[in-house]
């Protein structure tokens, strides 16, 4: 009787020990052969998987180097026990190490479905390669794995999960375009309310005077006619003088009647009389002189502007 429990005990421990190397070696195994220094990788995302979950399974081959340093034969599907083949899928990477080496990567995995409650085994798998550059043909042996399937998860709380998840990211989802069009419809108002910066005729031409006229250009026959151009379609925006239109003695005499400082009406007339002089002159145009007629019109712009600008700021102050 003795004897008989004796050997019933021995042989449970040994069962156990045997459970043991197996779960020690179900998560992962190499396999690492020194003539190539290439090494085969075979583990299981988890070593305990609910009955209605995937057992996923990994092998991966790697070696230094291209990844066309080696030929690998098509890998057979593994010898399964308590699980079903769902599906597999490869794919191919090189990695470059810190030392600047390169490391060739070959990933396979296996979407493996439990059949029932229990202990789950996978085979060794042999895979079989060749050296492209030597033509020698070796085989690597992954070692088996042992998974045990545990009692199946409630799928009604997977799906709440779930549900609750999609609810979460969905309310989130509408209180950003919610957020994103009210700052639209905000900022529309806003614009609508606030009114738009008036700019006068004087600081229109000032821009549009340093934009295409260079007092410093080369090109002065140009640069005058620019000049003259400009500023005549000035004076006929903003006081009404149809300068393009009448010669320079009847601009003089039209430019005495405006309201305008007596030094302006004085120096727009010089500047008049001299564009006619250089116009009929036909001869070299002196730099300086140019330079003189853009500053005396550039600074009867600014100051038109400023008065413009004082008269606008009243007005809002008045309102």
């Amino acid at each position: 009787m003795i004897s008989k429990t004796s050997a019933k005990i021995v042989n449970l421990c040994l069962l156990i020990l045997s459970f043991e190397i197996a779960y020690s070696q179900s998560t992962d195994s190499l396999f690492n052969p020194s003539n190539h220094q290439i090494q085969l990788r075979s583990y299981v995302e988890e070593s305990r998987v609910p009955l209605n979950r995937l057992v996923i399974l990994h092998l991966e081959i790697s070696w230094p180097g291209k990844l066309n340093r080696f030929q690998i034969e098509p890998v057979s599907q593994p010898i399964l026990t308590n699980l079903l083949l769902e599906g597999s899928g490869s794919e191919n990477r090189l990695l470059t190490l810190p030392d600047g080496s390169l490391k060739a990567i070959k990933a396979i995995t296996y979407q493996l479905k439990p059949l029932e409650m229990g202990m789950a085994y996978i085979d060794g798998v042999v895979i079989k390669y060749s050296d492209r550059e030597s033509g020698e043909e070796e085989n690597l042996n992954s070692q088996r794995i042992m998974v045990e399937i545990t009692a199946p998860l409630p799928e009604g709380q997977g799906k709440k999960l779930k549900a609750f998840v999609y609810i979460i990211l969905f309310i989130i989802f509408f209180s950003i375009m919610a957020y994103f069009i009210l700052v639209y419809i905000r900022k529309k108002r806003l614009a609508r309310r606030s009114p738009t910066p008036v700019i006068s005729p004087a600081e229109s031409y000032l821009n549009r005077l340093m934009q295409e006229v260079d007092p410093r250009g080369t090109n002065l026959d140009q640069m005058v006619h620019r000049l003259s151009k400009l500023f005549k379609e000035y004076l006929e925006l903003d006081f009404r003088i149809p300068a393009r239109e009448l010669n320079t003695k009847e601009i003089q005499q039209a430019l005495q009647q405006l309201q305008i400082d007596e030094n302006d009406k004085s120096n727009l007339s010089a500047v008049f009389q001299k564009l006619d002089i250089i116009k009929f002159a036909r001869k070299n145009i002196d730099p300086n002189e140019f330079i003189h007629i853009y500053g005396t019109i550039e600074n009867f712009l600014l100051k038109r502007k400023q008065i413009f600008d004082s008269a606008e700021s009243m007005s809002k102050e008045v309102k």
